[in-house]
């Protein structure tokens, strides 16, 4: 496997200049940091809401909304990013996520949080790192790569949850943002400096030759073209509803382990910190299952192992914090299965469609996931003030219901 990266990258160098490793070094430093700076700030939510009189569906709300300005904002920066080339629209995005975030750390309100967190996500610069690492790798090596971006972001995860707690409990709620500001500047440094290597270039000349000036001027047209494959379709669906269970569990998961189990942000700093190391162990062992093996059948067992262990919450024993936090543990090493999988099919199918598309689609896919992922903390929320454990009733229908699309994938 290591010879066979190895040659990839090689033959990536035709396309982006001697120094690809250093450029995919840089893209997946730039996703770790995002998402350092986001957990960063999750672990301190809760108390910074409480503090602002929030309840639990205000707390939904202000997860939610961040993700929703970056639905909206996702596939116009991923569509720029093909026209105009990667650098400049990674650089806009940056300026707006680090506006946004200073704005949280002043904020006096519920009200003006939900303002300034809406102007943090419109600063939609993921997918386009995504669509770079997808740049680099040749198609046989796919799984590979989307394992090291999903690699990237839980390593931020899991970053943010070890400093979290420290900085919410020593340094007060606010300077969550400030810190969380202050990494994405580091990056975004960093990424200026690097992307502008000659790979980059690259993509902006090739993407602007005549050949594709007219597909990549028309963002209906170029939707058009990837809708009209049934499987990029659901597809699609699927990792929504990843999305939607990812986006709503990791938050309210925050809120009950501060809130039901009374643990302060320290406590909660290390379960998380074996949950997501957890995580972060299987995502690894899928990507480099899902080069093996085909895509939907990782996604299938991935499937099965989130329901089986999901039905433990239709029972009282998850009263208990220690098997609440086993069970949890073995959900989420489900989703890390899981979202390689998903991310390498949906890459193959825009292959298969056309490759140049590869930032639209993308960009598509994380517009709509986004979008889940912000509807995702709101309901769960919602139902989590009617019943602590109602979101994992809801979470476990929808998951049967993926699971024999997936199973159906696998046996066409």
């Amino acid at each position: 496997m290591g010879i066979k990266t190895e040659d990839n990258l090689k033959r990536s160098k035709s396309n982006f200049g001697k120094h690809v490793k250093i450029l995919l070094f840089v893209v997946l430093m730039g996703v770790f940091f995002r998402n350092l700076g986001i957990s960063v700030v999750n672990i301190g939510l809760p108390s910074f809401i409480i503090d602002l009189s929030g309840t639990l569906t205000a707390y939904g709300i202000v997860i939610g909304i961040f993700a929703v300005t970056q639905a909206l904002f996702q596939f116009p920066f991923a569509d720029a990013s093909d026209k105009y080339g990667r650098r400049l629209v990674v650089f806009i995005g940056l300026i707006i996520y680090i506006i946004g975030t200073f704005l949280c750390f002043i904020a006096q309100d519920i009200v003006q949080l939900i303002i300034f967190r809406a102007i943090q996500g419109a600063g939609a610069y993921t997918s386009i790192l995504q669509a770079i690492i997808g740049d680099i790798y040749e198609k046989e090596e796919h799984g590979k790569g989307m394992g090291l971006y999903a690699l990237s972001m839980s390593l931020g995860t899991f970053g943010g949850i070890v400093i979290g707690g420290y900085i919410s409990s020593y340094f007060g709620f606010r300077n969550i943002f400030s810190i969380s500001g202050i990494l994405t500047i580091i990056s975004g440094v960093v990424m200026i400096i690097f992307l502008k290597e000659k790979g980059n270039k690259k993509v902006k000349t090739d993407l602007e030759s005549p050949k594709n000036e007219n597909k990549m001027s028309l963002n209906l047209a170029n939707v058009k073209i990837l809708l009209q494959e049934r499987h990029f379709i659901i597809n699609i669906f699927l990792n929504s509803v990843r999305w939607f269970i990812f986006g709503g569990i990791m938050a309210y998961l925050i809120w009950v382990l501060q809130v039901q189990f009374i643990l302060d942000e320290i406590q909660t700093s290390y379960v998380l910190i074996l949950i997501v190391a957890a995580y972060i162990t299987f995502v690894v062992i899928s990507g480099r299952l899902t080069d093996r093996h085909s895509p939907r059948k990782m996604m299938l067992v991935g499937r099965i192992i989130v329901i089986i262990f999901s039905l433990s919450f239709l029972t009282s024993i998850v009263f208990n914090l220690i098997v609440f936090l086993i069970i949890t543990t073995l959900v989420g090493i489900g989703l890390a299965l899981y979202e390689p999988a998903g991310n390498t099919l949906l890459l193959n199918i825009i292959e298969k469609i056309d490759p140049d598309l590869k930032g639209t689609g993308i960009g598509f896919n994380n517009a709509i996931g986004f979008l889940c992922s912000a509807i995702g903390p709101i309901i769960i929320s919602f139902l989590g003030e009617i019943d602590t454990f109602l979101p994992f009733h809801l979470i476990n229908g929808l998951l049967v219901i993926t699971f024999f699309i997936t199973l159906k994938l696998v046996k066409k």
